[in-house]
């Protein structure tokens, strides 16, 4: 075992994740949320816990970021979800319906490829959470 001489010398790696906006991205969407729900008062909030599985895969919840529901008073047996997939450095955003612990998914929507500019595509993509809750759309 070798042991370093100077041990004040400690090298700062940054990950991808820091550099790219994505932590501080996906540390910002309860916010973004928050005033999209002051603003417009479409009771969206974190689905809490995960769901057991997506699309019958149980794989797939461990690599979500957020996952946002929205409590519709019109359709309190259907409850739409955005959920966000990070995968090839970009994040993929879905809208799907929860249903027992699980997810279906019924769309995929636009990624987010730079994360420094993320919050206008979170914005399209809460606007369709409430389209497809609106619309009523299933399978």
């Amino acid at each position: 075992m070798k042991t370093a001489k100077d041990k004040s010398i400690v090298r700062k790696t940054i990950t991808w994740e820091e550099r790219s906006g994505f932590l501080q991205f996906l540390s910002s969407v309860p916010d973004r949320v928050r005033t999209f729900n002051q603003s417009f008062e479409f009771c969206i909030e974190n689905l809490s816990p995960l769901p057991l599985d997506i699309d019958g895969d149980t794989e797939i919840p461990l690599q979500v970021g957020f996952v946002l529901k929205r409590n519709n008073p019109l359709l309190p047996e259907l409850q739409y979800c955005l959920y966000s997939v990070l995968k090839e450095k970009m994040l993929y955003g879905y809208i799907g319906l929860y249903r027992n612990g699980s997810l279906t998914t019924l769309k995929e929507l636009k990624p987010i490829r730079d994360f420094h500019k993320g919050e206008a595509v979170l914005h399209g993509w809460l606007t369709q959470l409430v389209r497809a809750s609106c619309e009523k759309i299933t399978l």
